[in-house]
């Protein structure tokens, strides 16, 4: 099991891409947490509020990854990928059940 996160422009975009992760078996759940976030785009820093999203999966992260990009709003979006060191058991099993097959 791993964590994927991206970020995303406004709640609308997090539900959208959350629900389309779900209904094609890449992710068993997914978070949405407002966020600020501060960077520098085309030489400008840019103050910006959002969602991040954090994905719980299974799945591979080129095939997850992929994905994201084709459904994503931005033209290059965050997608990092985190490996718990400890995981409820039961919760493990269950990611694991709903992204069965989607390696």
């Amino acid at each position: 099991m791993k964590i994927l996160m991206t970020s995303v422009a406004d709640k609308k975009a997090a539900k959208m891409l959350g629900k389309k992760l779900i209904k094609n078996g890449l992710a068993a759940c997914v978070s949405s947490v407002k966020a600020g976030s501060l960077y520098v785009w085309d030489d400008k820093i840019c103050d910006e509020k959002e969602r991040i999203l954090l994905i719980k999966t299974d799945a591979k992260f080129k095939k997850i990854a992929k994905f994201i990009k084709a459904n994503h709003g931005y033209d290059l979006p965050e997608i990092l990928s985190f490996k718990p060191k400890d995981i409820y058991k039961k919760y493990k099993i269950w990611v694991k059940n709903q992204t069965k097959g989607k390696k």
